[in-house]
């Protein structure tokens, strides 16, 4: 009787976090909702946006553009906007560059050379248009398939970087090693603060005279020191055991590395501001990281998720953070070509400071 009396106990006990209880439900459901819609309702290659330079203006040209509107999102571009989006602002994996007179010469069985600028850090998304290439080849058959005769070869000349190509291990370690970063920031964080509330440390430093600004700004600092070491400790580890490259500049990689978990330190505060027990933080916290993981490409390449998830994705810390990592790691660009996606990190995280400052309330006898 008495093992029933304790469960009876611990079960009105449970009952009374009815928000913990129902996270418990609530969050795998939002998570399954999140992960089905990105895995099962993406838009696929048509939302891959495919810049074309059509320099011939000729019947050949326009028959290979209509095969490609059927499968990408094709965007008629000069040559100076096409090299911006994929070099510059790193939008589209490829573009393709068709040259003046391309159906004279076809018509006349000469040969021509279409060029292919590419990403390679988007390796996934070229790919496709790749393996879209080869449907072209097929679907132009009628037009007497110029690739097959060989009147039209493609030439593939990187715009980003040394590297032509990439694997699998480049996408996946630096993800990975972001949702593990910022799985422990919210939380480390939303358990220091419900620690110090069961041990009474709020209350004494209630009447410490030390500002709210500082106290936070404390302890999330200590929270970025361990947040820093444990990125470049996951990258290095990435980079002495599957040999994956860390760029160029050590200084661009350190910048990065620090504005990164700053901004995720900061957003941290804010979930640990609606965690208010510690049954709450496992729930909400797994919630947010996979939630942000998806939405953010740590996971899979942004045009497989659906169209509207991209557009919620430009909102997510985590996609920009995936951002700025591969401009330095894949793309080998130095501190000066990746500071707007640090100036927006940086923005982000002061935003998420204000706010988790907000909520975050030392004097009222709780933490957050």
């Amino acid at each position: 009787m008495k093992i029933f009396a304790i469960m009876l106990k611990d079960l009105r006990l449970i009952g009374r976090d009815r928000f913990a209880l129902a996270s418990v439900l609530i969050v795998p459901m939002v998570v399954i909702l999140v992960v089905a819609s990105a895995t099962q309702s993406g838009d696929g290659s048509e939302s891959i946006l495919f810049p074309i330079v059509n320099e011939d203006q000729g019947p050949v040209a326009a028959a290979l553009i209509k095969v490609f509107r059927k499968h990408l999102n094709v965007r008629e571009v000069t040559r100076e906007s096409a090299e911006h989006l994929v070099a510059d602002e790193n939008d589209a994996p490829a573009a393709l560059i068709l040259p003046p007179e391309l159906s004279k010469h076809y018509l006349t069985r000469k040969p021509s050379t279409i060029e292919l600028l590419t990403d390679p850090a988007q390796w996934q998304e070229l790919e496709a248009i790749k393996v879209i290439m080869l449907l072209a080849d097929r679907e132009t058959a009628s037009l007497g398939d110029p690739f097959s005769q060989e009147l039209l070869t493609v030439r593939e000349r990187s715009i980003t970087g040394n590297r032509p190509s990439f694997s699998s291990l480049e996408q996946n370690i630096p993800g990975f090693s972001l949702m593990f970063v910022l799985l422990t920031l919210i939380f480390s964080v939303s358990l220091d603060l419900r620690e110090e509330e069961v041990w009474g440390t709020n209350r004494r430093l209630s009447i410490a005279p030390v500002s709210s600004a500082a106290l936070l700004g404390g302890k999330l600092l200590a929270r970025l020191i361990v947040g820093i070491a444990q990125l470049l400790i996951l990258l290095l580890f990435g980079h002495f055991v599957y040999g994956l490259r860390l760029g160029n500049s050590p200084l661009a990689l350190s910048l990065v590395v620090t504005v990164v978990v700053f901004s995720m330190t900061c957003f941290a505060a804010i979930v640990a501001g609606f965690v208010r027990t510690r049954e709450q933080a496992i729930p909400v916290g797994l919630s947010v990281v996979f939630v942000l993981a998806a939405l953010g490409g740590l996971f899979w390449p942004l045009y497989d998720l659906p169209k509207w998830m991209q557009t919620a994705a430009n909102g997510a810390v985590t996609t920009w953070s995936m951002f700025a990592l591969q401009d330095v790691i894949l793309r080998d660009k130095g501190l000066a070509a990746v500071s707007p996606k640090l100036l927006i990190l940086f923005a982000y995280g002061f935003v998420s400071f204000l706010i988790g400052l907000r909520l975050f309330r030392h004097g009222d006898g709780v933490g957050l």
